[in-house]
């Protein structure tokens, strides 16, 4: 009995097992062949009426206020629901029961009064016949025959274009973000000798102003009291912090990196040099973004051709046969499938890490000869390299750059990053840092080993009474007239080195230009750059650029873009500062990097999310496609409309149902053409499973 008891339960356990070891390698089994299934290439796919990409790039450089539905958004989204409603009625009462149609009919007005007031507005404003007056005559003329279905569907036409042509057009104009909110919340003044706290708005002209280590200068003004280390990069473009003292002018945004000021205020708000900025280019933005679709203009100039030949057919054919002229027109199709076509080429270039504002752009980069580079931050990285170090003393190469490193571990502008950078690539295990001081300004004082190490400029360490040796004064010499940085060391009283810094190449760019210039149709190259003459003419060399301007004044780049267009030249602009903001609007096409300026980014018509510039040539090779790819999409929209008009009603006068399906045929035959791009360009790509 124990013993059945027992084979009957090993014989469960064992059922039990093998069932649970099958159903595991099932399971198994199944997991293998979902993963292998997700990791066959598959096609990117590319929305044109979703584009989440585009969608998430467009918000994340937009103001708060862009993502908000306009009220012209709000109004072109509820005429499409009302006239898809009166579609619907007129199709069911046409099919089922006669008087639902005439349910469509208040809609059907609603939104012809629309297309009325449009067509008046260019008929007495513009003062010529449009695709509108076209349109309003037909919605008429088919309600008063009592075709509503007609009427219906041609309203429904209408409000698809405008919805469309709205998202075209609204995911283009964006306003510049507004500067101040770049600025801090609250501010430090002295009034009666007291240090307080104010709002930031509550700041006016001629208070006293204090500015610390690591906050931002909320004012343009002059330095009354203390010195400091700036970061002008947001304004000037430039790595090197730039050492200010009492009686130097500073400017809001710029960032004060260690020491400590106190700022008589010049100018505050609006009337600072970057509010100034932003203000001209608020008042400038929509020369660039405010372009109608080149196609509405092949629209128009058809519109009086149809109603003439209408007119002339009008005693051959009878009235139903002339509306069918006239319905043949192709009206808000070309615009419709163009629409389409340029939301596809927004939609491609995101997937390829570019955010292009404005459809227009596409059409203007064909027309690209030159392009202008600002140097840093766009041709360089913001943060320099180590070029070389200096020694003068015993003391090595890799002491030199221990102590400096160990000095500006806590930093965090370009020049300790570049140091501490160097440091890692050397494998240099850095000591403990004791101490620290921030100096009024130039420099850092740290006790490292039992030693006190000074790390700063050349003044730095004559304000410490620290003796400089002829050979760091010659180093001193060479790097400024190469615009090149230089940070001295000193141990306890000694100066025992310098290191030398220099623009690093931003990776690829070598190819890039010879890329651009001997590919991409591209006639000639520049540099603008603040720096001197010979750092800059040196990098024009090494990335083999035509021409170059050195040692420019940030206020005279955009005069330097209008002289080569006076010259004849078609301009595209790459920059990243706040100082190349008015440049980049005057080009005829303007180019930013992703982590560049907000103002910037938002002057740009393209943003490179990559944050490099190895987009730029497959940017410039769908400018060179676009123009006759669009013009493609036109002429398939066209071509059965004029088929309508010549076969199907002149010739045979196959009723008004004609003048419906051709112009539709052409339009479904337009969209396909629209989106051939998204299929050419699908790259494969795999999806990962993580298990």
């Amino acid at each position: 009995m124990i013993f059945e008891a027992l084979s009957a339960t090993n014989l469960g356990v064992y059922l039990y097992r093998h069932v649970k070891k099958n159903r595991q390698s099932l399971r198994k089994a199944r997991a293998e062949k979902k993963l292998s299934k997700l990791n066959k290439p598959k096609k990117a796919r590319v929305i044109p009426f979703t584009g989440s990409v585009r969608s998430q790039q467009i918000k994340e450089f937009s103001a708060d206020t862009i993502n908000r539905k306009t009220p012209q958004q709000k109004l072109t989204e509820r005429n499409m629901a009302i006239s898809t409603g009166s579609l619907g009625l007129a199709i069911i009462g046409k099919l089922f029961y006669y008087p639902i149609a005439l349910l469509s009919i208040p809609g059907i007005l609603y939104i012809t009064h629309y297309a009325i007031m449009q067509a008046f507005i260019g008929l007495f404003k513009e003062k010529k016949l449009t695709v509108d007056f076209l349109s309003a005559t037909m919605k008429v003329l088919l309600l008063i025959n009592g075709f509503l279905v007609f009427a219906s569907f041609s309203v429904f036409m209408f409000s698809l274009n405008r919805i469309l042509l709205n998202k075209v057009s609204d995911n283009s104009k964006k306003n510049i973000i507004d500067v101040f909110k770049q600025q801090p919340s609250t501010v430090w003044i002295v009034y009666d000798d007291i240090e307080r706290e104010i709002p930031f708005e509550e700041l006016k002209n001629g208070d006293t102003v204090m500015v610390g280590a690591g906050s931002t200068i909320p004012v343009d003004g002059e330095i009354m009291e203390g010195s400091a280390s700036v970061d002008q990069h947001i304004l000037t473009g430039e790595f090197q912090p730039v050492e200010k003292t009492t009686g130097d002018e500073v400017f809001a945004l710029t960032l004060v990196l260690s020491g400590k000021i106190y700022i008589h205020a010049r100018e505050t708000g609006q009337q600072t040099t970057a509010a100034q900025i932003a203000h001209i280019l608020n008042n400038t933005i929509s020369t660039k973004t405010d372009v109608q679709i080149w196609s509405r203009e092949i629209s128009d100039k058809s519109v009086l051709p149809s109603f003439a030949i209408s007119a002339a057919s009008f005693p051959f054919i009878g009235p139903v046969g002339a509306l069918g002229v006239l319905n043949s027109h192709f009206k808000y199709r070309a615009s419709i499938a163009s629409a389409i076509g340029i939301m596809n080429y927004l939609d491609l270039a995101s997937h390829n890490g570019i955010l292009v504002k404005d459809g227009h752009t596409f059409e203007l980069l064909e027309q690209i000869d030159t392009v202008v580079f600002d140097k840093t931050g766009t041709l360089t990285e913001e943060q320099p390299r180590v070029a070389k170090i200096h020694t003068y003393t015993d003391y090595s190469k890799q002491d030199v750059l221990r102590y400096a490193a160990a000095a500006e571990t806590k930093q965090s502008h370009p020049i300790a990053k570049a140091i501490l950078q160097h440091a890692t690539e050397q494998q240099l295990e850095l000591p403990e840092i004791e101490e620290a001081a921030y100096k009024l300004g130039y420099g850092l004082t740290v006790n490292i080993e039992g030693h006190v190490v000074r790390v700063g400029s050349v003044r730095f360490l004559e304000q410490e009474n620290i003796s400089i040796s002829a050979d760091i004064r010659d180093a001193q010499t060479h790097c400024q007239q190469q615009g090149s940085p230089m940070i001295a060391v000193a141990l306890d009283n000694t100066a025992i080195g310098a290191i030398e810094l220099a623009a690093a190449i931003r990776p690829g760019t070598r190819e890039l230009i010879h890329e651009l210039t001997h590919e991409c149709g591209i006639k000639s190259t520049y540099i603008i750059s603040g720096d001197h003459d010979a750092p800059t003419r040196q990098l024009a060399d090494e990335l083999g650029i035509n021409h170059y301007f050195a040692e420019v004044l940030p206020e005279q780049k955009a005069a330097l873009i209008k002289q080569l267009q006076a010259e004849g030249k078609s301009v595209c602009y790459v920059g990243d500062g706040i100082n190349d903001s008015i440049a980049l609007q005057e080009a005829d096409v303007s180019v930013s990097i992703r982590g560049a300026s907000t103002v910037a980014t938002d002057a740009a018509q393209i943003v490179l999310m990559g944050k490099t510039l190895n987009q730029l040539p497959y940017l410039f090779e769908m400018g060179q496609q676009f123009n006759s790819h669009m013009k493609r999409v036109v002429a398939t929209v066209v071509t059965p409309s004029i088929v309508s008009v010549g076969g199907s009603i002149l010739f045979f006068n196959l009723g008004l149902i004609q003048s419906f399906i051709f112009p539709q045929i052409g339009l479904l035959a337009g969209i396909a053409v629209a989106m051939r791009p998204a299929i050419k360009h699908c790259k494969p790509e795999k999806t990962e499973l993580s298990v």
